[in-house]
Parts: C-alpha cells; sequence; structure tokens
C-alpha cells in the first residue's frame, strides 16, 4: 500500500481499496500502521472534508530503503576467525 501511495500521489482511503482490490477494513488498519511509523500522513480534503488525504512520507521511505540495504549487505558478510 505505500507503494501505491508512492507512486499514484495522495489518496483517500477509498480510492485505495477500489485500486488495490483490498477490503475496506484492511485499508485502515494498514494506514493507521504506517502513520505510527510515519510512513505517511493524513490531511485534510479540502474538496470534501468527508473523505481525508493520504500522503507518503518520501523521505522516511528512503530512509527505510537506506537501512534496508545496510542490512543485507551487512547479512552477505561472512565472519572469519
Amino acid at each position: 500500500m505505500l507503494d501505491k501511495l508512492a507512486k499514484d500521489g495522495p489518496m483517500c482511503p477509498q480510492e485505495i481499496a477500489n485500486k488495490s482490490g483490498l477490503a475496506m477494513r484492511t485499508v485502515t488498519l494498514a494506514l493507521k500502521t504506517l502513520q505510527s511509523g510515519n510512513f505517511c500522513r493524513k490531511v485534510p480534503n479540502l474538496t470534501d472534508m468527508r473523505k481525508p488525504l493520504y500522503h507518503a512520507d518520501y523521505e522516511r521511505i528512503l530512509e527505510l530503503q537506506r537501512t534496508h540495504e545496510i542490512w543485507r549487505s551487512l547479512a552477505n558478510l561472512r565472519v572469519t576467525r
């Protein structure tokens, strides 16, 4: 879902559910989880206040990718005695 937000831009939960084929409850829970990890943020939709928009936090995503690459490279190192 984070990839979908990063690629398609800000969307409301219903749009995410429709585009991904996931249940609305699954989308809502995933968005709350992503918000708690600061991977996305919720902003008011000025055209329809009933449908908040969710934006991906690109800096946080890049930080996660860098950390993932570091751990992957460390996992490939072999320790010799």
